[in-house]
């Protein structure tokens, strides 16, 4: 189809402000994508996957090309430590599969049975935590290298990951990292627990721990970044730590994670690569491996979501469909195509009536009907508008009420109330007398 505007054209009617903003920047030119769907993602509420779910999701994970793959933590159960030793040895051709560790000697050896060769040791190191779990700073960074040293120890790839790492003091951030790196990780992440980050608080942190934690120990250090998305700030921040210098942007497919998920894979691969980032990631394949996650997490996604949802490159509005028929530059930030995505426009109320005759007149000539005469296309053209507008808003709305019920018993958790019942059925026993109710004293 030819278009109102050339290239060459576009350059002078298109004004990029990220390119101005970001000259300056020591963008990487590459990034690895490190994903946590099978693991942080499956702690979305209410969710859990099979096993032959996770094998085939990680399967997919690796063909696009993801290049760490985080399945499961294998201390936490046998069960656990099984599936991940099942997909471990599935063979995936390109992403490394990584299991998680507490800085504790049981935990490495669970990884060890897991047969993983790389392995990621985690710790909270926020001051709240501390308390919380009764460490202080020097049992901290002492656990931290005698787990890393214990791990390289018995041939493993080692990974730091600095939990609730955004709210800990920068003094503690940086002994915590470089005890971690002198212990022999081979990369660092800084977590962003509770999504509590800006773009601007992310670019400062890491600025930081380039220029103070990084660069006295004269030694290149991959640094990762994962992030949660409770202020709607995960991706934005997953993308400032990127152009930051962070070359393992964590991220889970369609966002999934607990409470309100992680920085989504299709929308951080996304916006690097527009930005000229190599991430090695097919983005053709990304619709594909959204709709199987959403099946299998049972997860329903927003049709509006960005990149991969139903509504991403659909056009109703006349004004629009106008303007993108000129060229789709004007409506439209990238080509579906470079995702896998074709552009689809939506007949109704909006639409006006040119676009829709430019719409019917092309479907007509598909069906060799271009013979119609422009007054009978008209008359088509004002029944689908009506069509449209005289539908029953309380039809929808009761539409949306059952969708939303049947969404309800899916994703239905228990009440505190429910919650304090079970407890109360089997702890009553251990309840001191002093708390009982005065008739069971």
């Amino acid at each position: 189809m030819s278009y109102k505007f050339s290239k060459e054209e576009l350059k002078e009617l298109l004004v990029d402000y990220n390119e101005i903003a970001l000259k300056d920047f020591n963008l990487p030119s590459k990034v690895c994508i490190w994903d946590e769907t099978l693991r942080d993602g499956e702690q979305s509420p209410t969710v859990y996957l099979t096993l032959d779910e996770k094998i085939h999701l990680a399967k997919m994970m690796d063909e696009i090309g993801v290049k760490i793959i985080a399945v499961g933590f294998p201390a936490v159960s046998e069960s656990e430590k099984k599936i991940v030793k099942t997909i471990v040895n599935e063979d995936c051709k390109k992403a490394s599969i990584v299991g998680i560790a507490r800085p504790k000697k049981e935990d490495i050896d669970a990884c060890i049975d897991a047969d993983l060769q790389e392995i990621v040791v985690f710790m909270p190191i926020s001051p709240i935590f501390m308390k919380t779990l009764k460490l202080k700073k020097e049992d901290e960074l002492s656990q931290i290298s005698s787990a890393i040293n214990y791990a390289k120890d018995n041939g493993f790839k080692v990974n730091w990951v600095s939990e609730d790492g955004t709210r800990a003091e920068f003094e503690h951030i940086k002994n915590v990292l470089q005890t971690a790196i002198k212990a022999g990780a081979e990369r660092v992440v800084i977590g962003d627990t509770v999504g509590v980050l800006t773009p601007q608080s992310t670019s400062y942190l890491m600025k930081r721990i380039k220029k103070e934690v990084i660069q006295p120990l004269n030694k290149e250090i991959p640094i990762g970044i994962h992030t949660h998305n409770d202020f709607g700030l995960a991706v934005a921040n997953t993308v400032t730590g990127v152009f930051e210098g962070c070359q393992y942007p964590h991220t889970c497919i369609n966002g999934y994670g607990e409470r309100a998920g992680n920085a989504a894979l299709e929308e951080v691969a996304t916006i690097l690569e527009r930005m000229g980032i190599d991430t090695g990631i097919d983005l053709t394949k990304l619709p594909e491996l959204s709709a199987v996650a959403e099946e299998y997490f049972c997860q329903p996604i927003s049709q509006y979501k960005p990149i991969v949802g139903d509504y991403a490159f659909s056009h109703e509005s006349g004004l629009h469909i106008a303007a993108i028929l000129a060229h789709p530059l004007t409506y439209e930030p990238i080509n579906p195509k470079m995702v896998g995505r074709r552009r689809e426009f939506y007949l109704g109320k909006f639409s006006g009536s040119k676009s829709i005759m430019h719409a019917l007149k092309e479907k007509l000539k598909m069906l060799d009907l271009e013979c119609i005469p422009d007054e009978i296309i008209k008359k088509i053209v004002t029944e689908v508008k009506q069509k449209h507008e005289s539908k029953s808003k309380e039809e929808i709305r009761n539409s949306f009420h059952i969708i939303k019920n049947e969404l309800n018993k899916i994703t239905k958790g228990l009440t505190d109330k429910e919650f304090f019942n079970i407890v109360n059925k089997y702890a009553q026993p251990f309840v001191p007398k002093e708390f009982k109710p005065k008739d069971e004293k």
